[in-house]
């Protein structure tokens, strides 16, 4: 049986969330919505804190960028189909609620005396004011390359070469590939990176 908060972090979801999403054409999956667009997927998703407890829910929300030219680039995905609905770990370009709107990590809290209708208030101003004006901005290959180039990402070791090999941009991806060969020394890693520069050419 659900606890009251739990019940009250349902309805967070469904009001704060599912209802704006939903007649975008965003598919649900648990905490999860995701929109396949021009070429990019986009994702949400609502990440409950492992610390807390049913009574008491800590949560935040995580958006991934999903090029399927990166996913399909990567070494270890050879072979495998693409996913239907990808998660946002699998995600190159990732970003928290907070650092689209430029302020410190944000989480928020649940609990049985919260007002969720404020809450939920507040879910929907994040989507309509931040997120999706970031979907927006962000929803062409071309914006997503302007992204790598233009701002300070936590990315994956490799996620640039990737991505502009995969999509064609090999002098991008050769001055990747000898910045990593420079900047590097752990040999494990350095074979991997000589295992996508033969995979790419760029040796």
């Amino acid at each position: 049986m659900k606890t009251e908060t739990e019940k009250k972090f349902d309805k967070l979801i469904k009001e704060g969330f599912h209802e704006i999403l939903k007649p975008l054409g965003f598919k649900k999956k648990a905490n999860n919505f995701y929109l396949q667009r021009e070429g990019l997927g986009q994702i949400i998703n609502i990440q409950k804190s492992t610390w807390y407890s049913k009574d008491h829910i800590h949560f935040t929300i995580n958006t991934g960028l999903f090029l399927p030219e990166y996913w399909m680039g990567l070494i270890y995905n050879h072979g495998k189909e693409m996913p239907v609905f990808p998660g946002e770990t699998q995600c190159l370009i990732r970003k928290r609620i907070g650092a689209i709107r430029n302020q410190h990590d944000t989480w928020y809290d649940l609990n049985e005396k919260t007002d969720e209708d404020s809450l939920i208030m507040e879910m929907r101003a994040n989507l309509t004011k931040y997120i999706l004006p970031y979907f927006e901005s962000t929803k062409t290959k071309a914006a997503f390359l302007n992204m790598l180039d233009n701002e300070k990402l936590i990315l994956a070791p490799l996620g640039k070469l990737i991505t502009y090999a995969e999509l064609k941009q090999f002098d991008k991806a050769r001055s990747e590939y000898l910045k990593i060969l420079k900047e590097k020394s752990n040999p494990y890693f350095l074979e991997t990176v000589k295992e996508y520069g033969k995979k790419y050419g760029l040796g």
